[in-house]
């Protein structure tokens, strides 16, 4: 590449880091924010943004590998040929978690609060199948890159609440479990630097990272095994007693598990859709729906989870909801599309809690989870 054109990839790219941080910042407090999203599956979120000259070694290497016709990267078009200047790691403990982050952000797709224009890509430096007697999907890209993780590259949808200014932007999605992701930063700082270099290690050294993926491959695979066996001795949601405190309230994290193959289906009875449907005035969605169905079972109102919701979430009460959120926020709930899912949530521990614990309880835990929100909208 010509030092000019450089020079006018790297200014256009220090004017936009601020905007990317930004929609970084987003997407981050998109998924440690919404109470319906899987809290137990997720172990970190973090990102980065790609380093400067890594940007423009990468530009060399994508305009060599261009074939007769292409157009070459340049200052006009690098944000669009170089999907990965925002990166978005999503790390998990445990290999079954990575369906369910995959299985909410489908939901978050279908919302159209996210839209995806590639992936899943699978790349997997772990050759190992996650469960005994399973063969390796044939869409898995099997290459010893010393990199593992499942990407999405995504822009905002058309009922995203981001900031104004941000739409044009894409970001890359890399889940990966936490046994991957040790394994992926001790293989880049040693190996992959050295290959960047020129510097071409032995054999030997190249076998060694090798089969360090499939040691840590076999130990995610242990951990699962343990993780499971753990489970069936712990207490059971189901036997939770009725009336038992609800342990958080509106705003803070609820834990989540969606079930890889549930993503699309309706998680409750179609008796409680339409019921919902006919006390609120609105469609909920299937993540909302997700919610609400873990949440009943957290309080022990699982056995009859519709004659439950029926008891609990009555007029008289979504009414005062609704006074409460429009004299706090000064808006009217479940107006506004793109905050459906949060008022619902909202709505239905507030009864919750009036059921359970009583109503001032009730009353102040809202205020509070609503100035909560008034403040974080500001941001």
């Amino acid at each position: 590449m010509i030092e000019y054109q450089k020079e006018a990839i790297l200014i256009s790219f220090f004017k936009e880091k601020e905007r990317y941080k930004k929609f970084a910042e987003y997407l981050v407090h998109l998924i440690r924010d919404d109470p319906s999203s899987p809290k137990e599956s997720l172990h970190a979120i973090i990102y980065r943004i790609k380093d400067e000259l890594r940007l423009i070694d990468k530009i060399d290497l994508q305009n060599k590998e261009l074939e007769a016709g292409e157009t070459t990267i340049s200052e006009k078009n690098y944000q669009v040929k170089v999907g990965d200047l925002l990166g978005v790691r999503i790390i998990c403990l445990r290999l079954s978690d990575v369906g369910k982050i995959e299985a909410y952000l489908r939901l978050l797709s279908e919302e159209k609060i996210l839209r995806f224009i590639k992936g899943p890509d699978k790349k997997r430096s772990f050759i190992l199948p996650v469960h005994l007697g399973e063969s390796i999907s044939g869409g898995i890209d099997r290459r010893y890159s010393g990199y593992s993780s499942i990407h999405y590259q995504v822009v905002l949808g058309e009922n995203s609440n981001a900031p104004s200014g941000l739409e044009d932007l894409q970001a890359e999605f890399q889940l990966r479990t936490i046994l991957e992701e040790a394994w992926g930063e001790i293989d880049h700082k040693y190996r992959y630097a050295c290959s960047r270099s020129g510097i071409t290690l032995p054999d030997y050294i190249q076998r060694g990272f090798y089969n360090l993926s499939v040691y840590l491959q076999v130990a995610a695979l242990q951990a699962e095994d343990l993780c499971l066996l753990t489970e069936t001795h712990s207490p059971k949601k189901n036997d939770k007693v009725k009336g038992e405190p609800a342990t958080q309230f509106i705003n803070e994290p609820r834990s989540i598990d969606i079930d890889e193959n549930e993503a699309c289906q309706k998680p409750l009875a179609p008796t409680i859709e339409l019921y919902l449907e006919e006390i609120l005035g609105i469609k909920v969605t299937p993540r909302t729906l997700n919610y609400i169905e873990r949440r009943l079972d957290e309080v022990g109102f699982a056995d009859k989870p519709h004659k439950e919701l029926q008891k609990v979430f009555t007029e008289d009460r979504i009414l005062e909801f609704k006074a409460i959120f429009s004299e706090t926020l000064n808006l009217t709930p479940f107006t506004n599309e793109k905050e459906r899912n949060i008022d619902v949530i909202n709505a239905l521990n507030f009864a919750i809690f009036d059921e359970l614990q009583g109503k001032r309880i009730a009353q102040e835990g809202l205020r509070s989870v609503l100035r909560w929100r008034k403040e974080r909208s500001k941001c």
